[in-house]
């Protein structure tokens, strides 16, 4: 250890550095904390976008549509997150309807009920083709 550190720079600032010996660990990560923030970071990303509120007759026409051609809708709730953001929507099929609560099937098979008075957003979900998969 005789040498002192970058004794062969021609710059004597970095020539003349005193190490404090300290190692510097912030630029050194591992794989799996990037792959990890990196996963949070696309999370953000995707949060849902507030959509605007819909008349009771215009999500009354489609999710009477969705019932008579049994199509896939995707209804966004007046509900928020501690942050303020909407919470995931919730996708289903209409397989049924009372006077307070609308019944999705969704794709598993299962029946989730929703209070009319809690939608906010509704609209048809994009159905993807068969020939349109890659």
């Amino acid at each position: 250890m005789g040498e002192p550190f970058m004794s062969y720079h021609p710059d004597p600032l970095i020539r003349d550095y005193q190490d404090r010996g300290m190692v510097k660990w912030l630029g050194f990560y591992l794989s799996e904390h990037t792959a990890e923030m990196n996963a949070e970071k696309n999370a953000r990303d995707l949060r849902q976008q507030r959509n605007l509120q819909m008349s009771e007759l215009e999500i009354a026409d489609i999710l009477h549509r969705s019932y008579l051609t049994k199509s896939v809708v995707e209804i966004q709730l007046a509900v928020l997150t501690a942050e303020g953001q909407p919470i995931a929507d919730v996708i289903g099929v209409v397989c049924g309807f009372d006077d307070t609560l609308i019944f999705l099937m969704n794709d598993r098979m299962e029946i989730q009920a929703v209070s009319n008075e809690s939608i906010h957003h509704v609209h048809l979900a994009r159905t993807i083709k068969w020939s349109e998969f890659s």
